[in-house]
Order: C-alpha cells, then sequence, then structure tokens
C-alpha cells in the first residue's frame, strides 16, 4: 500500500506477536511512519519492538513531509490527529474515525512505549556545550539550540533514548526467548547499553559524530577540546545537525552487536 503519511510506498513486513505468531505492519522509511491496522500495536512483542528498531536505524534517510490531510489506507476517510498520553510521555498519531487503524511516526510510536524521554533542564544545558544544531528526530527538520527547546517547525520536544526503558524492554525480549527456548546474549549486554547510554557517554558519542561531519565535509578540525564538570571532553561547534535518538540507537548498535544478535 502506499504510505498514508506521505503517500510512498510502504513495505508490508513481519514483527514478532506476543503469544507467539507475527503481526504484519506496513512502514515507510520515507516520512519514517507506521501503519497500525486495529488492534496491532497492542500486540507486538518486546522482542517485535526491537526489531522495528532494527529496521527503522539501518535505512535512514532524509524525511519526507507528512500530508496535511492523510487518509486511511482501507475507508479513504480522513485521518483525525490525536494526542493521548502512556508512560508520562504525551504523543500524538493519526486514527482513522471508523477504527481501521492509525498511523504514527516512529519518534510518536517511541514516546508512546516510554523507549524516549524529553531531556531536562539540566541536560539541555549541558547539550548546547556539545552541539548547536540538531535534527528533529520526527520531522526531520533543523533546531538551533540557541534559540529552539522544541522543534519549530513540528513542535516534537527534544529527547533520548531513556537507557532503563530499553534495558526493560531487552530483558523482556529475553524472558521471552528462553521461554521459547532460545539461545540468550549475555545478561550484561543491557547492563553495559545502560552505561553507554548514560549522558557523559553519550556526549562523547555526540563530540565524536560531530568531529567526523566535520571531515567529511572537508572543513578545518574543531577548535581543541575542553573539559567540562564531568571531566568530558566537549567541542564548541557542530557543522551538521545531529539526530539525539538516531544517536541513542548507534549506542545500542555498538553495544550488542545488531538487534538479531540478541537471540
Amino acid at each position: 500500500m502506499n504510505c498514508p503519511g506521505c503517500q510512498s510506498p510502504a513495505a508490508e513486513q513481519a514483527f514478532d506477536k506476543r503469544l507467539g505468531g507475527q503481526v504484519l505492519l506496513d512502514v515507510c522509511h520515507a516520512c519514517h511512519g507506521v501503519w497500525f491496522d486495529a488492534q496491532e500495536s497492542p500486540q507486538l512483542s518486546a522482542a517485535g519492538v526491537l526489531q522495528l528498531f532494527r529496521e527503522m536505524h539501518g535505512k535512514r534517510s532524509a524525511r519526507t513531509q507528512l500530508l496535511h490531510a492523510m487518509k486511511c489506507p482501507r475507508c479513504r476517510e480522513v485521518l483525525s490527529r490525536t494526542h493521548d498520553m502512556a508512560r508520562d510521555n504525551r504523543f500524538q498519531y493519526f486514527r482513522c474515525p471508523s477504527a481501521h487503524g492509525r498511523f504514527i511516526t516512529f519518534f510518536q510510536f517511541l514516546r508512546e512505549k516510554g523507549i524516549v524521554r524529553s531531556l531536562s533542564a539540566r541536560e539541555l544545558k549541558e547539550l548546547k556545550k556539545h552541539a548547536q544544531l540538531l535534527q528533529c528526530s520526527d520531522c526531520g527538520g533543523p533546531i538551533s539550540l540557541a534559540q529552539d527547546t522544541a522543534c519549530p517547525a513540528c513542535h516534537a520536544p527534544l529527547c533520548i533514548l531513556d537507557p532503563k526503558a530499553v534495558g526493560v524492554t531487552l530483558d523482556d525480549a529475553k524472558k521471552a526467548a528462553a521461554v521459547t527456548g532460545a539461545v540468550l546474549a549475555p545478561a550484561v549486554a543491557a547492563q553495559l547499553l545502560m552505561d553507554t547510554l548514560q549522558m557523559d557517554g553519550f556526549f562523547r558519542a555526540l563530540d565524536a559524530q560531530a568531529q567526523q561531519a566535520s571531515r567529511a565535509a572537508g572543513n578545518p578540525p574543531p577548535p581543541a577540546p575542553s573539559e567540562n564538570s564531568h571531566g568530558v571532553d566537549i567541542v564548541e561547534t557542530v557543522s551538521d545537525g545531529v539526530d539525539l535518538i538516531d544517536l541513542g540507537m548507534d549506542a545500542l548498535f555498538s553495544v550488542v552487536g545488531g538487534i538479531g544478535d540478541l537471540f
């Protein structure tokens, strides 16, 4: 089917389902959106959520803008923008008035599942020492930290992967795999991930990515790093916008060596 969010071709893919079996989802890499038929989202298992992580992260591209009037791919009615709350996170999606399903961006899906959290005022202040320009994790638009605390285009808040929530998801997936007799990765993997995603390590990864982007663009080397109160080297300028969620997923994959290697 064509994606209701941007009308690009969407790929129907199978993901692990709670209590066994698979659920078919329509995934769009152009706008980073997912169409869930009625009751499909609650059926997705922890392992299925991790599979969706891998699928969306593995095909990063510039995001296609969402249509102003999205239509249900089943009945062609205009989808209704809906605001909701889950796990202390506000999120939004677009639902069919006839209950055929809903469309949600991957970023909003992560907020719904509690996998990401908003930055605290203290973390935002520290982030400004490392970056000047970010890429919105929802619409892909630029965010200037000098003047913005959220995306000026879509109003999505600045968020990072929550290491505790990711650790719980990994743990739930491993428990489910144990029931089926699958071989488990070492139990230390989840804790190692949590340690990697703590803010000090996160800012180190941000600095490294900024330097790499600067070299790739042919820019002169950044100024010599200084040291903040946490003893972490910082770089004063960032040439390209960084997606904080993608950066967190980079840390996830570097720790576990790919989601498929967990089970």
